[in-house]
């Protein structure tokens, strides 16, 4: 954690000022923004106020906090307490969600999230002309000049009124409680109604630095720049080229032109310590760029391969991947298959149709995320849904108190316990190889009637009375929630298996990208559009092994274009 490039620490030693960071992928981002955070803080010694280092993954979170604090135990220096490590989110809930806007909301209560299938979201639809939605399918975005209002339907969405929009967010501000998109609506709102807030914000953090800047959406770019125009000094660390989350509003604009305001300090990280040279010699022609590959080619296969698959002969697939990371010397659990869709995910996963019905749904997705994906946070979310669902409506904002960095002991308790439960098959949640009606729904019941018992006497946390009712194994089959995965008899995916957006921001051993023709289409195509910069991501998450596996019936027209590229058949 203690050593620094030139270039890293010229950025780490600047003024107290804005700064503006691009970067490419591997160049140590969050090494720098971690010693630019202690050195900030150093600088302003006792002086009031708290630095902000922000990113928008809870995975990047804590990463940053265990550097932050690793860094604290080698150097010493500023006090812990002067700082603050968190999602934009979660910043943006802990300080004017929770606190302020249940004022402009006209609620009781302290605002609070939620996140869709809560059984009193029923009660709130939003119209779009010809039929009703759920409020939790409201999309709030602002265009540049207002909001816009959309409904989730299906893979696409409807517009929706102005005028009937704001309607139904009003009617359900009353309650206290807030979606993701609506939370961001309300922050912007309460910004502008209650400005004290703003002035206590740009005084109680003085420096604020966001990683990941590249997904910086519409409604963030909105509180951001408030909080600059009244104070704040802004620093933004990103790379355009990894903005993949386009169609959520992030599409890398503010990061682009940051550098270029008044006042800002613009620096470039251009030296990838991540992937071996052949990777990086991809990733330039890809994007255009020249950056430097510091790390020397290894004696063992490294490098970026091309790989022909069949849709229907997943394990042929498999096995070549294996060969080759036998060759690259890596190991399986240091290793990952990712896509483009979540429907190609599913195939590899082996996840069959998610089984249950309300509560007991969220346990089922909980058994699928851990057992099929090797997702534990999503695992952990599905939980914590699912005990929230089985706690009295007193209790219904846990899962906003529990994302705070300041929860109370008792919410702290909460959390650990959950996680616990969530990691144990033996006495939480149980394995999804086991049959789902018969043996995990009972193994389940008594499990989660345990934990409910150990939240009420070790915080306070008291749960409805129809539990059992709650957890009825209604659209539970004999089959297990997790099937045999692609290549496998009768076990899970020994290989982690994910969407590419979901590995962002990652370092992995060995990828490979299970592409479709169109996938490479776009990858060939460069970053200019969202899905090639997809392909760009999955191609430098990976350190010493990057296969694109392409459809056989489709090689003949990408192969030359690859291999100008740099790619290379992969050895048999």
């Amino acid at each position: 954690m203690t050593g620094l490039s030139c270039a890293q620490q010229k950025i780490v030693e600047l003024p107290l000022e804005a700064v503006c960071v691009t970067a490419c992928a591997g160049s140590g981002k969050t090494r720098t923004a971690v010693h630019r955070l202690w050195e900030i803080r150093k600088k302003l010694e006792d002086r009031h106020g708290i630095v902000a280092l922000l990113s928008f993954s809870n995975v990047a979170v804590d990463t940053f906090r265990k550097d932050y604090y690793a860094l604290l135990e080698i150097r010493g220096g500023p006090h812990a307490s002067g700082v603050e490590i968190s999602t934009v989110d979660a910043f943006i809930t802990a300080n004017i969600l929770r606190p302020h806007a249940h004022r402009t909301m006209g609620a009781s209560r302290t605002a609070y999230l939620v996140h869709g299938r809560e059984p009193f979201l029923g009660n709130y639809k939003v119209f779009d002309g010809t039929q009703n939605h759920s409020i939790a399918e409201l999309t709030a975005r602002f265009d540049g000049s207002s909001f816009v209002y959309s409904a989730i339907y299906g893979h696409s969405s409807r517009p929706i009124d102005k005028a009937i929009a704001e309607k139904a967010i009003a009617k359900f501000g009353k309650t206290g409680a807030f979606t993701h998109s609506l939370g961001r609506y309300w922050a912007i709102q309460t910004l502008g109604n209650q400005t004290f807030v703003l002035r206590a914000l740009a005084r109680r953090y003085p420096h604020i630095i966001v990683d990941e800047a590249q997904d910086i959406g519409s409604e963030h770019e909105i509180v951001l720049e408030a909080l600059r125009e009244a104070g704040v000094q802004l620093s933004l660390i990103g790379d355009v080229n990894q903005g993949i989350f386009e169609f959520a509003g992030a599409d890398g604009k503010y990061l682009s032109s940051f550098g270029g305001s008044a006042g800002v300090v613009s620096r470039e990280l251009t030296e990838n310590y991540r992937s071996v040279p052949d990777i990086v010699t991809v990733a330039n022609n890809l994007t255009g760029r020249s950056d430097t590959a510091i790390r020397k080619k290894p004696d063992q296969l490294s490098g970026a391969f091309i790989v022909p698959y069949k849709k229907d002969a997943q394990e042929a697939l498999l096995a070549t991947f294996r060969s080759l990371l036998d060759r690259a010397n890596v190991m399986a659990d240091c290793a990952a298959i990712v896509c483009r869709g979540t429907d190609t995910v599913d195939e590899w996963r082996g996840a069959a149709e998610t089984q249950g019905q309300g509560t007991l749904r969220f346990f089922a997705e909980a058994c699928i995320a851990r057992d099929g994906y090797c997702n534990l946070p999503e695992a952990f979310e599905q939980v914590c849904r699912g005990i929230v669902a089985l706690l009295v409506p007193d209790h219904s904002n846990l899962l906003s108190l529990m994302s705070l960095n300041r929860a109370s002991s008792d919410v702290r308790r909460a959390k650990h316990l959950i996680w616990a439960f969530m990691r144990d098959p033996a006495t939480g949640l149980p394995s999804g190889m086991l049959p789902a009606a018969k043996e995990w729904h009972a193994a389940l019941l008594k499990n989660v009637k345990n934990l409910l018992q150990k939240l009420h006497s070790e915080c306070g946390l008291k749960s409805i009375e129809t539990v059992g009712n709650k957890m009825a194994r209604t659209k539970l089959t004999d089959s297990p929630l997790i099937q045999a995965a692609a290549g496998q008899a009768g076990a899970p995916m020994k290989y982690r298996v994910s969407t590419v957006h979901r590995v962002k921001g990652e370092s992995i051993d060995a990828v490979m990208y299970v592409a479709t023709k169109a996938n490479v289409r776009d990858m060939l195509n460069g970053t200019r559009s969202e899905d090639g910069r997809i392909g760009y991501v999955a191609l430098t998450r990976a350190r010493d092994l990057f296969v694109l596996a392409v459809p056989e019936c489709d090689l003949s027209g990408f192969e030359e274009k690859l291999y100008a590229k740099g790619f290379k058949k992969a050895p048999s």
